[in-house]
């Protein structure tokens, strides 16, 4: 008989080969240990998310008491589709960048670059598995600081450190007020356990063992917890006016990190926002009259995204930043998709998610190889007519971005936007999503267009005599992108799972009863 680990097997797993390897660095100095123990760590990592993923989509709701403890008394960890699915989506990427990194980076300090790499995957796999307000914040700080450690890792280079000083410090106070938030919310619940709190927010006479009912004006206290609370998923997100970070810490970083930040970092905030506004004060809670004025500051500023971003990706001459601002702008498109109220709206953003991460991540792993061989300026593109595979690759992720190729899971992506924001009657938010599109389809063309005609002087470099590593990466990722979009039109069941991914943070009613046993 199969027997499954616990979700929380995962983060801790992570967590502990993370800061192992400082210790094992003291008697292996070989950089290739460092790498080949990266690589199957993150495997590993994978496969276990991958089966936690599985699971969820049977229907069921994997918890685990943290020490034994039952809820609200200890940490919960508690994990629904939404959760395995967006897990699964940053150990995938977390496997790509370790084994593409064993090709890109080379440096006295490696040992320290995988550390810092698997412990932000363990910080990205703890906020998606975890039930408990406060653990999020716990485990949104081991995300945060491994990511100042990998933005200036790169010692020598000025830009990278001014980029780390200014995201940590900015940083710093994106999570501390999400602390804040998480005091407020426990002053007024008498509990950080998501699923109790969830309960009270809607059943306020309800009294759970050991946390007992709520403590004063919760609706005001709640406001505000959001409040604050959003201030931290829009930075960690990247959205206007809170992206300014994102177009000089991520071209700073080694290009591995900047494709693991799509699908970590910036995924986090959008969880974040779905998490609170959806199962913990969703529907029928003590906020219900003032969520559609949260909804919309937060569409509206989805909407801005979208449009400045698409705009400024356009003028870029520094292939990272050009990335950048695309992200900034997809991860506009799914806020807008989130902030519609709707289990629809859930379900496309979900998907824009999965979209962006494997399309972002993609173009960085292709630009790698031009970076190294020619630079960051956007002319360096042209490098990569040399090979074909590359060359198909970036095309590929490019149009996924634009969403016009029905093969491509980015196509989809954009029409589940548009459906569920005509359904809820957001026209003009579905003029923005085609108005940005074509704004940002300018920029992807352009990047084909110097595909085909820069001709970059190119620089000698080691790593550019067997580029075999990174292009094995560009297949997988390329093969798993092609396959997504081809199930959603060849298997109905797909679409069916999308929506059981989308309903499960909607559905708040099986979270509770999963977590606190509660059959009210």
């Amino acid at each position: 008989m199969r027997v499954m680990l616990p979700p929380i097997s995962l983060p801790l797993f992570l967590m502990g080969a993370a800061f192992v390897l400082p210790a094992i660095s003291l008697v292996i100095k070989d950089p290739r240990f460092y790498r080949a123990y990266a690589v199957a760590i993150s495997l590993i990592a994978l496969l276990m998310a991958a089966e936690v993923a599985l699971e969820t989509y049977k229907g069921n709701i994997l918890t685990y008491w943290f020490g034994g403890f039952r809820p609200p008394l200890g940490i919960v960890y508690s994990v629904d589709s939404l959760g395995g699915t967006l897990g699964l989506l940053s150990m995938f990427i977390l496997a790509m960048s370790a084994i593409y990194s064993t090709w890109m980076v080379r440096s006295r300090g490696e040992y320290l670059y995988y550390t810092f790499m698997l412990a932000l995957g363990a910080g990205s796999v703890g906020c998606l598995y975890t039930g408990d307000v406060f653990n999020f914040f716990v485990m949104l700080e081991v995300l945060s600081l491994s990511a100042y450690v990998l933005v200036s890792f790169y010692r020598d280079n000025p830009k990278a450190i001014e980029a780390a000083i200014r995201y940590a410090m900015v940083g710093m106070v994106a999570t501390s007020l999400y602390l804040l938030a998480s005091f407020m919310i426990y002053g007024s619940y008498g509990s950080l356990n998501m699923a109790d709190v969830a309960l009270k927010s809607r059943t306020t006479t309800a009294i759970v063992p050991f946390s007992g009912g709520i403590f004063g004006n919760i609706v005001v206290s709640t406001a505000v917890a959001i409040a604050l609370s959003a201030w931290t998923f829009t930075f960690k997100a990247a959205i206007f006016p809170n992206h300014f970070w994102l177009p000089d810490a991520n071209p700073e970083a080694p290009t591995p990190v900047s494709a693991l930040f799509v699908a970590v970092i910036d995924l986090i905030g959008a969880y974040g926002v779905m998490r609170f506004l959806y199962t913990l004060f969703g529907e029928g809670s003590v906020i219900e009259m003032l969520r559609g004025d949260i909804f919309l500051v937060l569409h509206v500023l989805g909407a801005l995204s979208a449009l400045i971003g698409a705009l400024l990706m356009i003028v870029q001459t520094d292939i990272k930043k050009f990335i950048a601002y695309s992200t900034i702008s997809q991860m506009g498109l799914t806020f807008m998709a989130a902030t519609t109220g709707t289990r629809s709206g859930v379900t496309a953003a979900v998907l824009q998610l999965i979209s962006n991460s494997l399309s972002e991540a993609l173009l960085f792993y292709v630009v790698g190889i031009a970076i190294v061989a020619s630079g960051r300026k956007i002319e360096c593109v042209g490098y990569l007519k040399r090979n074909w595979l590359a060359s198909i690759a970036f095309i590929l992720g490019l149009l996924n971005l634009f969403g016009i190729v029905p093969v491509v899971v980015g196509f989809w992506s954009k029409v589940y936007i548009f459906m569920a924001l005509i359904g809820s009657g957001l026209l003009a938010s579905a003029v923005v999503l085609v108005v940005s599109t074509g704004i940002s389809g300018i920029g992807y063309v352009r990047m084909i267009n110097y595909l085909f005609k820069a001709r970059p002087q190119v620089r000698e470099d080691s790593r550019l005599a067997n580029i075999g590593i990174p292009l094995l990466v560009i297949a997988i990722t390329t093969s798993v992108l092609l396959l997504l979009g081809v199930s959603i039109v060849a298997i109905p069941e797909t679409g069916r799972l999308l929506d059981h991914i989308g309903g499960s943070i909607t559905d708040y009613i099986s979270y509770i009863r999963a977590v606190l046993g509660w059959s009210g």
